[in-house]
């Protein structure tokens, strides 16, 4: 027996914290706030699997974002897992009684054990993570970033699931008004239709939309500027030059960019030994008050005012929504005709392309239907002993959209002379149809079709005269196209279908700048390279959705060149020389 005033043992040693403490105070507070121990199981799965790798190396915020995401989403499902098994539970009068203290240690040994799984899988997806990093020559996540991430998870988290508990609150009140002058099913069904459709509405018109028009606006603000240190070309075979039907200050920024970054007789000379012409770039920006059409017209004008139908090479270039052109594949093509050329775009956004892929796919591609048909119906009209080799191009949204000016494979062989492709999105109507045709056993990464004869698929060079495993390609027979893409490239693999469906490039083997542990999770994956198109351009050229120094060769094979030429020159030159910025 303890006398008056003198402390005890467990005093004296302080609060002693035990599993059955923490899973008293972990059940308590969500008593608390009303949550689900089964939805915040499978929220906490759910956080894990978004720490798994995938094409690239997240930033902090966008690691805490899809974080926040998936946790939401798995707490959502958690809970209508638990409640589907109460209903069950209820219909077959299922019922297992546990005793208190069994009870309690099973708790504490799900506690222990889900916590120590939990704790594993994130330390080896980080360090996962890190191994995404070094294959395509990225620093990893800092401790710092860690702690980012750690706060912004639980921030989205809550936001998300507070929404969704306001949405439930929502149904089961208009399900009470409802049920007044309804049987009580169908008031069920009619509240949760009434919600789902006004919270569409609200997310499709006042969200998104009003989202879109707002970034639109500064968009459009920037469009307006001009690039620092640029001025307005000098030659008047260029669009902005002395005598264009096209001011420089309406051309757009990224027009201007492209306008400007037209090379000169003298710098082609000296990269190539040989005389060389003043190569032609025909560009139209965009004007509110026009349509795609109209805007076309004016890119077709360019080409008339400055005989471009004259030259050796004319190439139609499909641009990403506001006005951007790669400017290796433009002055790759400039360097390999010798300034015989002249290059045709025009703009039809302002918006870029990530946020153009996402909001409106179909202005890219009647874009780039109308320009090409206006192009070719006056190539056409030409004799066919002086008609110019009309090509093809584009990157990203403008592969997408200038591959729809063709109704399948066979049109674009018919039609164009040539064309390189670089990171095109899978789901464009060509590629599929490519990839579905692709020789048995080639890889979708890579992928063989008819031996090489007209078409080539090439990752860094790889591609262009041997396949995927190094054997020799076919005869290369005119025309040739090319298809850049990286497996790295999270803007090809992205795709809607990726929620709930594996795609071919996940089953097969993976590209050699991917991760192994890289695999498909349901709607984690596509929420996963969603946020890796974010941060597509963070890699050196050669990775993720950086193409370069790829472009030489692959124009150089398409205008008749041997692929294994020796381009060390031109590729120098253009490393100097071009814009990087989209």
């Amino acid at each position: 027996m303890e006398r008056s005033g003198e402390i005890s043992p467990e005093t004296r040693r302080g609060p002693v914290v035990t599993a059955r403490h923490v899973v008293r105070v972990a059940r308590a507070a969500a008593d608390r706030f009303g949550l689900s121990w089964t939805g915040l199981l499978f929220g906490a799965v759910y956080v894990v699997v978004a720490l798994s790798p995938s094409l690239l190396p997240r930033t902090w915020f966008y690691q805490g974002l899809i974080c926040g995401i998936c946790g939401a989403a798995g707490y959502g499902l958690g809970v209508l897992v638990a409640w589907v098994s109460r209903g069950v539970s209820r219909l077959l009068r299922l019922e297992i009684t546990v005793g208190e203290e069994q009870g309690h240690w099973v708790r504490v040994g799900w506690v222990a054990l889900l916590t120590a799984g939990f704790v594993w899988a994130v330390v080896a997806n980080i360090r996962s993570q890190e191994v995404t990093a070094s294959r395509v020559h990225l620093q990893p996540l800092s401790p710092l970033d860690w702690v980012g991430v750690l706060a912004l998870t639980p921030l989205v988290w809550i936001a998300l699931v507070a929404a969704g508990r306001g949405m439930r609150h929502l149904t089961l009140g208009v399900e009470h008004r409802a049920a007044r002058v309804l049987p009580t099913t169908v008031a069920t069904v009619v509240a949760v239709v009434l919600v789902l459709f006004v919270t569409a509405w609200f997310t499709d018109n006042i969200v998104m939309q009003r989202g879109v028009q707002l970034f639109g606006r500064y968009s459009a603000h920037l469009n307006a500027q001009s690039p620092e240190g640029k001025s307005a070309p000098r030659s008047p075979l260029v669009s902005g030059g002395p005598g264009s039907l096209e001011p420089y200050g309406t051309l757009g920024y990224q027009g201007q960019v492209f306008v400007t970054q037209t090379l000169t007789p003298a710098q082609i000379a000296a990269a190539t030994g040989a005389p060389a012409k003043q190569p032609i770039r025909a560009f139209a920006g965009m004007h509110d008050d026009e349509t795609i059409e109209q805007t076309a017209d004016r890119v077709v004008a360019e080409l008339h005012r400055t005989h471009a139908f004259d030259r050796d090479v004319l190439a139609v270039a499909t641009t990403t929504g506001n006005g951007w052109v790669n400017d290796w594949s433009s002055q790759s093509i400039e360097y390999l005709t010798g300034g015989d050329c002249a290059i045709a775009a025009m703009q039809y956004s302002y918006l870029p392309s990530a946020l153009e892929l996402l909001t409106d796919r179909e202005s890219p591609r009647h874009a780039g239907t109308v320009l090409f048909d206006k192009v070719y119906a006056v190539w056409a009209t030409l004799p066919e002993a002086v008609r110019p080799r009309l090509v093809v191009g584009g990157e990203s949204l403008g592969a997408y959209g200038g591959l729809a000016a063709f109704r399948d494979v066979e049109d674009m062989l018919a039609r164009a002379q040539g064309g390189v492709w670089s990171g095109t999105p899978s789901f464009s109507a060509i590629t599929e149809q490519l990839y579905a045709s692709r020789t048995q056993g080639s890889p979708q990464i890579s992928p063989v079709i008819d031996n090489g004869q007209h078409i080539r698929f090439s990752t860094k060079n790889v591609g262009l005269r041997t396949d995927y495993v190094g054997r020799p390609l076919g005869i290369w027979e005119e025309p040739r196209f090319v298809f850049l893409q990286h497996p790295s490239d999270p803007v090809v693999w992205w795709n809607p279908a990726l929620l709930g469906s594996q795609p071919d490039w996940l089953r097969e083997p993976l590209g050699r700048d991917v991760n192994p542990d890289v695999t498909w999770i349901p709607f984690v994956t596509f929420w996963q390279l969603t946020t890796d198109m974010a941060v597509g351009l963070n890699p050196p050229y050669g990775y993720g959705h950086r193409y370069g120094p790829e472009m030489v060769p692959a124009w150089g094979a398409v205008l008749g060149d041997d692929p294994g030429k020796d381009y060390s020159r031109i590729l120098a030159a253009i490393e100097r020389t071009a814009s990087r910025t989209e």
